[in-house]
Order: C-alpha cells, then sequence, then structure tokens
C-alpha cells in the first residue's frame, strides 16, 4: 500500500527543514568561506585568510567581516545594537582562517602588517605566537576593549 501524497510531501518538508533548523540555532562561529563570502560591512568579498571576524546576534544571525576596521565601524554604528551582540569571533593571524573568541585575543598594530582595510591590525590566540610576531614588527599591543573605544 503506497503512502497518501500528502505524508510523502511532510516527509520532504521535514529532510528539508531540519538541517535549516539546525543552522539558525548556532551557537558558535561558521568559517569564513574565503573568495566568497562579502564583508557585511564594505561588501569587499573576503580573501585574505589571516584577517577577518564574525559577529553572532542574539537572534543567531551571522555578520562577516574582512578587517578589523569593518567590525569595530559596524559595533560602532550599533547596526546590531550591543545588548544584542551574542558574540565576537576574530581570525588568529597565526592560524590563517581559525576564528577565537575577541575576548581571548590579543591584538597587535603595525603599519607593515596591511589589512585588508587598513586597519593594520594581526590577532593571537596565544601569547607565543604574539611574543613572536611582536619582536618581528615591534608593534603597539591592544586590548580588543581598547580598540572599540
Amino acid at each position: 500500500m503506497k503512502p497518501p501524497p500528502s505524508i510523502k510531501l511532510l516527509f520532504v518538508f521535514l529532510l528539508l527543514a531540519i538541517p535549516v533548523a539546525f543552522q539558525a540555532c548556532t551557537s558558535g562561529p561558521r568559517p569564513i568561506q574565503f573568495g566568497t563570502d562579502n564583508c557585511d560591512f564594505c561588501k569587499m568579498t573576503i580573501s585574505d585568510e589571516r584577517y577577518g571576524a564574525e559577529l553572532l546576534s542574539q537572534k543567531g544571525r551571522i555578520y562577516l567581516f574582512d578587517d578589523l576596521h569593518c567590525i569595530r565601524e559596524f559595533i560602532q554604528k550599533e547596526t546590531v545594537p550591543r545588548e544584542q551582540i551574542k558574540a565576537v569571533y576574530l581570525i588568529d593571524f597565526a592560524r590563517p582562517g581559525v576564528l577565537i573568541p575577541a575576548t581571548d585575543a590579543r591584538l597587535l598594530h603595525h603599519e607593515e602588517l596591511k589589512s585588508p582595510m587598513g586597519a593594520n591590525i594581526a590577532v593571537f590566540g596565544n601569547s607565543d605566537s604574539f611574543t613572536l610576531y611582536q619582536a618581528t614588527y615591534s608593534g603597539t599591543a591592544i586590548s580588543w576593549e581598547d580598540y572599540l573605544k
């Protein structure tokens, strides 16, 4: 005995809806698709795997950025109200493409770092890589909180 067409449609709908529902409930960052994803602030294609950021809203929306300049401007303009920001992740310069919580980040500013939109700030997830690059670039250490001011 064949199931009625309405049961088949319900089954197909559920197969398509379940992955979408799980994606909407994301609790962490998603990998940036370099060369494909665009910055939600400047609209440029995100292409340099050493730089970038993500902002997650309380509603589960993910905003992507190609440079710290873009995410700072986005936050300062309160495109997403500050109380609705769930988390911010930054790409670890020493591990291209790897996102780390902004609260754990060490920032290094130096003009030779040449980030896509001119912030010229590299982000590091651990003190060893930060110290190594700081010795190379002799740049200025900045906290994430100070950079946002």
